[in-house]
């Protein structure tokens, strides 16, 4: 088992698999090795590369920079992953990969974004190893050429490097992907953030105490998921017998609180649509 990062996200999703297969008497029959690298390209390979050697019969992923890295480094073990952006968009397919993939409407957390103030330049914190934040980027990208909104591009590629780019880039408003590097190491430079004082929205619980408008997949659903599809693993061995799942329904948080530090406008449809207000 491989994170991509030792984000909140993650852990849920380890947690309800866990607590998933307790309850229906899997816990006995399995034995989880687990890695939790840093996110980066070579700390997941060697990851990986841990797991293949322990002799493992099955690898779980979560992320799209660790669902990678299994697939470069295995082409005939199973890998089931979960978390992870639009998988066949992204390049997360082959003969011995399933999992729990998901969306985020970019163009709903955008519209939300657009009604607390004018937002006329977006900057977009992605990781060019994480192939599902590119494709999420590239989803900001067309959303926001049909409102007349401009993307200012910020690929990560080192920690160090969202500093920098937060202090010296211009924006009036920033996105963070689900990129695990950007989660992990983004309250490192939160201060750099705030002297913006912009309003920033995310696509990945996680960050809710920094984020105005968080809008992200149910990591509790997703875990739930992922055992019933290792359980079926765990009956047939054939990774065939497990379908790919997608999906779509998201929860809204709304940090009003935050909001009236920035003096953004508080509309009536966020907190009516919101499934938690921070107040």
């Amino acid at each position: 088992m491989v994170f991509s990062g030792d984000l909140p996200f993650y852990r849920e999703i380890h947690k309800e698999l866990v607590r998933e297969l307790f309850d229906k008497g899997y816990d006995q029959k399995i034995r989880f090795i687990v890695q939790r690298p840093n996110p980066d390209t070579l700390a997941w390979s060697n990851a990986v590369r841990k797991v293949i050697a322990y002799d493992a019969s099955l690898i779980i992923v979560y992320g799209s920079g660790a669902a990678r890295a299994a697939l470069y480094e295995s082409s005939s073990i199973p890998i089931i992953y979960a978390a992870v952006y639009e998988p066949e968009r992204s390049g997360i397919k082959g003969k011995n990969i399933r999992g729990v993939g998901y969306r985020v409407p970019v163009s709903s957390i955008i519209r939300y974004l657009r009604k607390t103030g004018d937002i006329k330049k977006i900057g977009v914190l992605y990781s060019d190893s994480e192939p599902s934040t590119k494709t999420q980027y590239n989803d900001v990208k067309d959303v926001c050429k049909t409102l007349s909104i401009d993307v200012v591009k910020i690929p990560i590629r080192r920690p160090g490097e969202i500093g920098e780019r937060l202090r010296l880039l211009s924006y009036d408003s920033l996105l963070l992907t689900s990129s695990a590097l950007v989660n992990k190491y983004f309250p490192d430079y939160i201060l750099i953030f705030r002297k913006k004082s912009v309003p920033m929205v995310a696509i990945m619980e996680g960050l809710e105490e920094y984020s105005l408008i968080t809008l992200s997949s149910d990591p509790r659903k997703q875990g739930a998921i992922l055992a019933k599809n290792l359980i079926q693993f765990i009956n047939n061995r054939d990774i065939d017998s497990i379908k790919n799942t997608a999906l779509l329904k998201n929860s809204l948080t709304f940090n009003m609180k935050l909001a009236i530090e920035l003096g953004l406008d508080i509309p009536i449809e966020l907190l009516t649509e919101s499934d938690r207000v921070i107040k």
